[in-house]
């Protein structure tokens, strides 16, 4: 059983900032949860972001706070596997964390601390632990594979000044590129025209806007980028503006994929019922961890629209462990992103260390029980944990 649980904020350095157009962020902002059992310790992330899900880092602290062993035990019977799994595949946590208001990053942390945690009691790899769920079965593959991960390129740089620095075998490894858009048409328009040339034909190219662009702006960059066969622009205009976002898919004539405009199952079925979407970026923090990313994806695919399976900037180990599990178990998908906390982080954070095959641009799955990495000593001296007990 549950014997201990314990939560702490964590903000790093980053190595470089990450910056798109409606943000630049250089430090991490995670809440990391830690769930013991007598000689067993799992590990959970999440990363509130107000300007996605209205979740500050403070808030989700003081939420998972509530989450002591006794709850917990309630919740999950951790000494049996499939009732465990059933358990979590069933529960709608980020209602459970939140209440009116729900709280989906901290909520993953809490069920990547669990889902972790059990699979390390019974040594169950995570890929394995989700082929238990019945209800999976169409949606994973036989067994995890390594998998093509795009390239993106945000506005730190110009996009000549990291592209110059790849080597051949990757320029011809590459199959995707997610651009991040500016807030000038034009110039999104010349950087696209760029990429579009140096990767043609073998990639595909999408542009991100993060809601950035109003109506007018969209269709005048969605006519303006279609030339050059952009596969999707990804949140083109501000979340949840259905009506734009159809017209883009049907004025524009270039597809879109949801992001911040799509937490969960009542976002995607609007959307899909509405015409206002191609696409849908499926990311743990922000759907609520593992198993809502998964039914997520999986409706997604009954609504005729496929899925990205995202990450946010600056995860420090357990999310983009989540990440890779589903990237690597999940067919299908039209792309798969892996972040860059190579770049991030100089020091690892993790255990074993993130790794990403720069060349081959592929990502490779982990090996061992649950998520398969446990933090690095980095990591956990950037703790301050505080004891759960509600």
């Amino acid at each position: 059983m549950i014997t201990e649980v314990r939560v702490a904020p964590v903000t790093l350095p980053m190595g470089r900032p990450f910056v798109h157009s409606g943000k630049a962020r250089a430090t991490t902002a995670s809440v990391v949860v830690s769930i013991g059992a007598t000689g067993y310790e799992g590990f959970g992330e999440g990363a509130p972001r107000e300007y996605v899900t209205g979740e500050s880092l403070a808030g989700a602290v003081e939420a998972l706070r509530a989450f002591g062993p006794e709850r917990l035990n309630r919740m999950v019977d951790v000494t049996d596997l499939d009732a465990a799994l059933r358990a979590l595949a069933d529960l709608d946590l980020p209602a459970v964390v939140g209440g009116a208001r729900p709280m989906p990053a901290a909520a993953a942390a809490l069920e990547l601390a669990v889902f972790d945690l059990v699979c390390k009691i019974h040594g169950v790899p995570g890929a394995e632990a989700l082929r238990r769920v019945p209800w999976l079965a169409e949606t994973l593959t036989e067994r995890p594979e390594p998998v093509p991960v795009s390239y993106v390129l945000d506005m730190a740089t110009e996009p000549a000044a990291t592209v110059e620095q790849l080597d051949a075998e990757a320029l011809r490894s590459i199959r995707h590129i997610k651009l991040k858009a500016t807030k000038d048409v034009g110039d999104c328009v010349r950087r696209a025209d760029y990429v579009r040339e140096k990767f043609a034909p073998v990639a595909t190219l999408s542009v991100d806007v993060n809601g950035d662009w109003d109506r007018a702006t969209a269709l005048r960059a969605a006519h303006a980028l279609r030339p050059l066969g952009i596969a999707w622009l990804e949140e083109p205009v501000t979340p949840r503006d259905w009506s734009a976002m159809r017209a883009t898919r049907e004025e524009g004539g270039i597809p879109v994929m949801l992001d911040e405009s799509c937490w969960g199952l009542d976002d995607l079925d609007m959307a899909a019922q509405l015409g206002a979407a191609d696409l849908v970026n499926a990311r743990v923090s922000k759907c609520g961890g593992i198993f809502p990313t998964l039914r997520l994806i999986r409706r997604a695919r009954e609504l005729g629209l496929n899925a990205q399976l995202g990450v946010h900037v600056g995860e420090v180990g357990p999310l983009w462990a989540a990440a890779r599990l589903l990237s690597c178990s999940v067919g299908r998908l039209a792309t798969v992103e892996a972040g860059k906390q190579d770049e991030w982080f100089p020091t690892p954070l993790t255990e074993p260390p993130y790794r990403v095959n720069r060349r081959k641009y592929l990502a490779h799955p982990l090996e061992g029980a649950g998520l398969g990495l446990v933090p690095s000593p980095a990591l956990r001296d950037a703790c301050h944990w505080t004891v759960a007990d509600g």
